[in-house]
């Protein structure tokens, strides 16, 4: 589920930015939710585990965005070798004439439970926005990758915003002004047309 908002602009047409993701893979849902009155990331995570619900502040959000993804081929080789020695021990123990016929239960039963629990644990397939004090997680295709990318860039557009407006503070004595546009300019949030452009703008208030 994805909440949208639309904002006019200058031309008189409607553009729609994601503010709000809800997110479902087998048992475990996220949720991220941009409060536009405010400057955090609302989160609400729920898996067979844990239940957890906190906010993360604009400017501990990152700015580049990363794949993570298990090796599902290993995964598959390894529930399909589980399930056969599965197989095999309930065709012993029914065809057969085992000696110990227990002994062929309780296998069949142990590898049958590692199979099935391979089969319904989800496998990793995340896009990640890192390079940031706290990590932001997403299922990369629920409901899908092209919505799941849309909603990453525009929080991390809001998160830079945020970062520029709260850095760029003209009030500052200098030491601290051109430390914080410096760094602006090392996480490239801004260019080198725009430092100097802000070097000239600050010199021409403390003039004023």
């Amino acid at each position: 589920m994805v909440a949208e908002v639309t904002v006019c602009n200058c031309w008189g047409k409607q553009k729609k930015y994601m503010n709000e993701i809800k997110q479902r893979k087998g048992l475990e849902t996220r949720s991220y939710k941009v409060d536009s009155n405010s400057e955090f990331v609302e989160v609400e995570y729920n898996s067979i585990k844990d239940k957890l619900k906190y906010k993360i502040h604009l400017t501990e959000i990152g700015n580049e965005i990363q794949y993570e993804a298990d090796n599902v081929i290993v995964g598959k080789i390894f529930v399909g070798i589980t399930s056969i020695i599965t197989l095999i021990c309930i065709g012993v123990y029914f065809l057969g004439s085992p000696e110990k016929p227990g002994t062929y239960v309780a296998n069949a039963i142990i590898w049958g439970a590692i199979s099935i629990f391979g089969i319904l644990k989800p496998h990793k397939d995340d896009i990640l926005i890192v390079n940031g004090n706290k990590l932001i997680r997403l299922f990369r295709t629920k409901p899908n990758e092209v919505e799941v990318i849309e909603f990453a860039n525009n929080l991390i557009k809001i998160a830079n915003d945020k970062k520029k407006e709260m850095l760029i503070n003209f009030d500052l004595n200098e030491e601290q002004f051109m430390g914080n546009i410096q760094w602006l300019l090392n996480m490239k949030l801004i260019d080198k047309t725009e430092l100097e452009e802000l070097k000239s703008e600050y010199k021409l208030k403390q003039l004023i």
